[in-house]
């Protein structure tokens, strides 16, 4: 899934359902970018893997989801006020982060 399809995941997120929806087209994101990166890894030494993930494990992903959640303000310019697409924000943003 292209990253860009990611983002509008993360746009349409309203509900539970939703939320499983992006959730799955994140790990699909995290899984391609693995992929992408092992076949070069030389490429993306020095950068941020090949769909942009700056983490490489759950345990730094993770801690990257809690740092938004209490980052004030937060990465994301506006806050969504609907818990299930703040779940998701923080998620996205952990993804970016290091």
């Amino acid at each position: 899934m292209a990253p860009a399809d990611i983002d509008a995941l993360l746009e349409a997120v309203h509900d539970e359902k939703s939320f499983g929806s992006f959730l799955h087209a994140l790990a699909a994101d995290f899984e391609a970018d693995r992929e992408m990166f092992e076949a070069d890894p030389e490429r993306y030494k020095y950068s941020s893997g090949p769909l942009g993930w700056e983490v490489g494990t759950v345990s730094d992903f993770l801690y990257g989801a809690a740092a938004e959640a209490s980052r004030r303000p937060p990465l994301r310019p506006q806050v969504a006020a609907n818990p299930w697409k703040r779940c998701a924000e923080m998620l996205y943003t952990a993804k970016i982060t290091e």
